[in-house]
């Protein structure tokens, strides 16, 4: 008989064990999918859109006041209206098919974010840096850059 009561405590308490970790497990889960949204991302949705569509005007909304660009090896101290000149040459001359963002960071009150602007003829790399101006993240350093093939493919 003493073997069938060990049975019985071990499914009870097994039982109860289990059933305990599932809430441990579910309430981490769940925790877990609401900090997410809280950090975001570092690019504004935005900005993605006229990197993708080539629209300087709605890009430079996302300018600081004065910027730094280097753009194809040619570097600009620019204004906001400057800059977004700037931009509208560039997509003249190479007009966007997408972009995408590979990857975002942040040091210290500095945020930044490195992208691939695709084109028809070529791909470019594009490196943003933001400040944070009273909430609204705004760029005070850009550079576009011809993507090497070995950036894209270590292995050739």
């Amino acid at each position: 008989m003493r073997y069938d009561t060990n049975i019985i405590h071990y499914l009870v308490n097994g039982h109860k064990f289990i059933a305990k970790m599932y809430r441990i497990i579910t309430f981490l889960l769940i925790s877990s999918m609401l900090l997410i949204p809280l950090k975001g991302q570092t690019v504004p949705d935005g900005l993605i859109e006229a990197l993708k569509k080539g629209h300087a005007g709605e890009m430079a909304e996302y300018f600081h006041q004065s910027l730094e660009m280097t753009i194809l090896e040619k570097d600009h101290m620019a204004s906001k209206n400057q800059a977004a000149r700037i931009m509208e040459s560039f997509f003249k001359d190479h007009p966007p098919t997408g972009f995408t963002v590979s990857f975002e960071g942040a040091k210290e009150e500095s945020k930044y974010a490195i992208g691939s602007l695709t084109t028809k003829e070529a791909t470019f790399r594009v490196n943003l840096f933001f400040l944070n101006m009273e909430g609204r993240l705004l760029i005070y350093y850009l550079s576009i850059e011809k993507e090497s093939r070995y950036e894209l493919n270590p292995n050739p």
